[in-house]
């Protein structure tokens, strides 16, 4: 009897988390979204009152039925916790707000408390009806398609969303083109940087929020986030989608997924948290109100670690103050670095989970070549440019010179923030940071371009073809002709792309060859730097490089397979015969 009733309660409880996730979604969406009279806004504030205590009443609920109570309170650390701010929310109203009980309390640092508290209940209780509801749902997120096309669908479902959000009233302060929407959207999900629109001029604060909460997105993958959320409310999910995220995370092991999957989420919280605090104390003397020192500080280090390029500055890290800020620059590049190494990368480090390649005194190859190629073409690159600007940057201070170096090496792999103006840059600089931003950073990770171990790849087999040799080989390892086929497939397709939408671009575009060629490859690798060109863009040009972006992002492999067919290998062989080539 006990345990029908039990089954009954969780039943209803998983009916009713679907309508007030709806609810939470719809409240969120009008109050943050559009203008509301007082009244309005009043009425949301008290369904905000009524969604928290339907979130408090369910866990208590849930929490009195559970034969082991102990347990389900160590299996659910978030929803207590946000129990017990739930509390402290409730005695900040009775000690601020006395004279109108039924209101939220008006003092501001209590005020932005309760605030930030409801938004956080509310997401979650979206979140968790999303899942309720996936729960009753045969195919839940994924269907009948390839890993790939998963992933480019999920990236194109967030960017619509992404271009309707940036389209709220709120969002903006006069509005902006649907176009530039869809441009700002697509640069943020793909965490490029690129912006037909001054972010700070453009969008207001719920706007800017928007923008970051679609880099998080993009950074993290949006399949990684949706499975670490299903893990973490629903308590796992089902092998069928384990399978599937396991080839797109590029992982055999399936035991191992669900600690990967944590592993992501808390390095990449983790880190951005950390940079926030370096940055909140680093930009105390710049003149900045606590509420914009906060949000600036928050933004930037999660644009920073998504290697994003975004900024709340009019004029980016050249504002005035910011530009040599060493200890805030230091941070920047710190976050940069580490979001562009990889989660794999931390996972052999850090010994997270059982990934798949075969470990040889310590680190596995693919992390020995990572370290090493990042701190070789970090070092290589800040010389070069060292070198090739000596002749403008000559009268500057030594310090100074290297500061700018590093961080234009540092930023040019793919995160796209600078320091000094891009148009003003020599041309052999130029043509420096082209070949650092389409190399870009390590797989799975945050940054763009073919990718650092493409690379290496491409010139062990090159260094293999002229030897004459049958197997591709780094040090005592034995790379998969598998891998070199992808590796040279990304590389014919990245130029075949590049190519293409250069062709294209100078035909429909007023702009310097050498402006577009850059801005292409910025776009390509995720970069976000610009020689100043993005504004001026057509739509044909808009249109062109945020395509750019979405297969930079999503990475030409996956893109070729997620457009291509799948067919039967066939039995026969046709006769061989000799070209004359080269």
């Amino acid at each position: 009897m006990k345990l029908a009733s039990q089954k009954r309660i969780r039943y209803i409880i998983d009916r009713i988390a679907p309508l007030f996730g709806i609810i939470a979604f719809v409240s969120l969406f009008l109050k943050y979204g559009f203008h509301l009279s007082d009244e309005w806004i009043q009425n949301l504030l008290i369904l905000d009152e009524v969604i928290a205590a339907v979130f408090v009443i369910t866990l208590l609920v849930n929490f009195l039925i559970s034969d082991k109570k102990w347990q389900y309170v160590k299996q659910s650390p978030f929803e207590f916790g946000l129990l017990f701010l739930f509390i402290i929310s409730i005695v900040l109203e009775e000690i601020f707000s006395i004279e109108a009980p039924h209101l939220l309390i008006r003092r501001s640092t209590s005020h932005s408390f309760i605030k930030l508290y409801f938004i956080i209940i509310q997401i979650y209780i979206i979140i968790n009806g999303f899942v309720s509801l996936a729960k009753t749902s045969e195919k839940w997120l994924f269907v009948s398609l390839n890993p790939a096309r998963i992933l480019m669908i999920s990236y194109v479902i967030v960017i619509i969303a992404g271009v309707l959000m940036l389209k709220l009233p709120k969002a903006t302060y006069s509005g902006i083109s649907w176009i530039d929407a869809f441009f700002t959207s697509t640069s943020a999900v793909c965490i490029t940087g690129l912006s037909t629109v001054n972010i700070s001029r453009a969008f207001t604060f719920e706007g800017q929020v928007i923008i970051m909460l679609l880099i998080q997105l993009g950074g993290l993958g949006i399949i990684t986030l949706t499975s670490f959320i299903a893990l973490f409310i629903q308590k796992g999910f089902r092998l069928r989608d384990q399978v599937i995220v396991q080839e797109i995370l590029d992982n055999e092991n399936l035991s191992s997924l669900a600690s990967i999957l944590k592993a992501i989420v808390s390095i990449t919280f983790i880190s951005e948290l950390m940079g926030a605090i370096g940055l909140y104390f680093s930009w105390r003397n710049l003149g900045l109100s606590e509420s914009d020192r906060i949000f600036s500080a928050v933004f930037h280090s999660v644009s920073a670690y998504c290697n994003a390029g975004f900024s709340t500055f009019f004029n980016g890290f050249e504002t005035t103050g910011f530009a040599f800020n060493s200890i805030s620059l230091i941070t920047i590049m710190l976050l940069i670095v580490f979001g562009g190494l990889g989660f794999y990368t931390y996972s052999d480090i850090f010994r997270i989970g059982e990934i798949k390649m075969v470990r040889k005194k310590g680190l596995t190859l693919q992390s020995k070549m990572i370290l090493i190629a990042t701190v070789v073409l970090l070092l290589f690159g800040a010389g070069m440019i060292w070198i090739t600007q000596h002749a403008q940057w000559k009268n500057l201070p030594l310090g100074e010179q290297v500061l700018r170096s590093f961080f234009l090496s540092v930023s040019s792999r793919t995160a796209g923030f600078s320091v000094v103006s891009i148009g003003e840059l020599a041309i052999p600089t130029l043509m420096l940071l082209i070949l650092l931003m389409y190399i870009g950073g390590a797989p799975n990770s945050t940054s763009g371009g073919i990718k650092m171990t493409t690379v290496i790849t491409l010139l062990a087999s090159l260094r293999t073809f002229i030897k004459g040799k049958r197997r591709v080989e780094i040090g005592w390892n034995t790379i998969p002709m598998r891998i070199v086929r992808r590796a040279f497939i990304v590389f014919t397709v990245s130029i075949f792309l590049i190519m293409t939408v250069l062709f294209v671009l100078s035909w429909t575009e007023d702009q310097d060859f050498m402006d577009i060629l850059f801005e292409i490859i910025s776009a390509f690798g995720t970069v976000g730097l610009s020689r100043g060109i993005t504004p001026d863009l057509t739509v044909t040009g808009k249109l062109l490089i945020a395509l750019v972006m979405f297969a930079g992002r999503i990475g030409l492999f996956s893109f070729a397979v997620a457009m291509s067919e799948v067919r039967d290998d066939t039995s026969y062989k046709f006769p061989e015969i000799n070209l004359m080539v080269g």
